[in-house]
């Protein structure tokens, strides 16, 4: 009989973290009985994906940590009763593992604990409020979970004193090369009049979309950018705030498209993607526009940092520097040899260390580890 694995979501509005589960539990569900159990607050992305997918889940009255007032009140207020009602949803489940997906899912990590269920910790932002690293500290030295850590800098971020091991490892998100695939699309040669360059992210301060804004305004007039990303009700102020920036330029020389569903498409149709996130475990997009042969130029964050920060030959910027940005992208241009030599080593990495077979290989070698220790 196949081990019950259940993941849980405090947070259920859609992002990496979610994308990243999808992809591991359909490669996975042929060896495991994996489901969900996620909020009924904003969830409508994450539960239309669930449903596509035929991955099953259930909806629980859960609150998540928020900054917001009203929702930090009601966190506090009903944080014992939520506890309790997960933790007798997890007695009749009797899952043989819980995966509590972000580091703020408290309850989450409490409940399993405490009825002694297997649990791992999924540890994947590097930038969060000093409380919650603080009551991550707490809680860690309390239950002692089984912790995963999706990139070097989340662990340097945590557990700096500490080494990885058997209840301690790094295993980064995946990428699905099947969907990031340019034989998907019509291949595109460069255009030097119209040079279309891309950025996705999220319209959050983590993001660097200020950086973004200053390559755009000093780069030359053929280039062209394109900037795909949502943004969450807490961030709303922020992102409007960006918007009349980006409204300021010409339509030709930035679009703001909003979040989009066919990321691979927009990718295909760019020549180069840019990220400036200033801290974060992936980022994952600018990864998968690596599987579609696109060059990437990067802050150091994440996972372009563990993989790409060790070699010469990559594009990787220094304290997010606009000009440094363009300044590589021109090189990029002017040495197409050099670009395809990089194009294809960034390729062959990505492939071999993050494609979905591999990372759900060392999924399930921990879910087992999980379950006989």
């Amino acid at each position: 009989m196949k081990k019950k694995i259940i993941y849980i979501d405090e947070d259920a509005r859609y992002g990496g973290p979610q994308h990243r589960m999808i992809l591991i539990s359909n490669n996975l569900r042929e060896k495991f009985d994996i489901s969900y159990l996620i909020s009924d607050d904003q969830n409508q992305v994450f539960k239309k994906k669930l449903i596509r997918q035929k991955l099953n889940f259930k909806e629980i009255k859960i609150t998540r940590l928020s900054k917001d007032f009203k929702t930090l009140s009601k966190y506090i207020i009903f944080f014992i009763p939520e506890l309790i009602s997960l933790i007798l949803i997890l007695i009749k489940i009797k899952p043989d593992v819980v995966q509590v997906n972000s580091t703020p899912h408290f309850k989450a990590l409490i409940a399993a604990c405490l009825i002694k269920i297997p649990t791992i910790w999924v540890l994947e932002d590097a930038n969060l409020p000093p409380i919650i690293k603080y009551i991550f500290k707490i809680l860690n030295f309390i239950f002692k979970p089984n912790i995963l850590v999706t990139s070097s800098i989340v662990s340097k971020y945590y557990l700096s004193h500490c080494k990885f091991n058997k209840k301690l490892r790094k295993i980064y998100a995946p990428v699905s090369l099947k969907k990031f695939n340019l034989k998907n699309y019509n291949f595109k040669k460069i255009n030097r009049k119209k040079i279309k360059i891309l950025m996705v992210a999220n319209l959050t301060k983590i993001k660097g979309i200020e950086v973004f804004l200053k390559i755009v305004k000093l780069s030359p007039d053929n280039y062209q950018f394109t900037l795909c990303g949502g943004f969450t009700d807490n961030q709303k102020k922020y992102a409007k705030e960006l918007i009349s920036k980006f409204r300021k330029f010409k339509k030709n020389k930035l679009k703001y498209l909003g979040y989009q569903e066919n990321i691979s498409k927009i990718i295909s149709k760019n020549d180069i993607m840019v990220c400036t996130s200033l801290s974060e475990a992936g980022p994952m997009t600018s990864i998968e526009g690596i599987c579609m042969k696109k060059p990437l130029i990067s802050n150091k964050v994440g996972i372009i940092f563990d993989l790409f920060n060790k070699k010469n030959d990559f594009c990787i910027v220094k304290d997010n520097n606009p000009l440094e940005f363009l300044n590589y992208i021109e090189f990029l241009l002017t040495y197409p040899s050099v670009r395809k030599s990089i194009i294809n080593k960034s390729y062959n990495i990505v492939i071999n260390e993050l494609s979905v077979t591999h990372i759900s290989k060392k999924y399930e070698k921990y879910y087992n580890f999980a379950i006989k220790n």
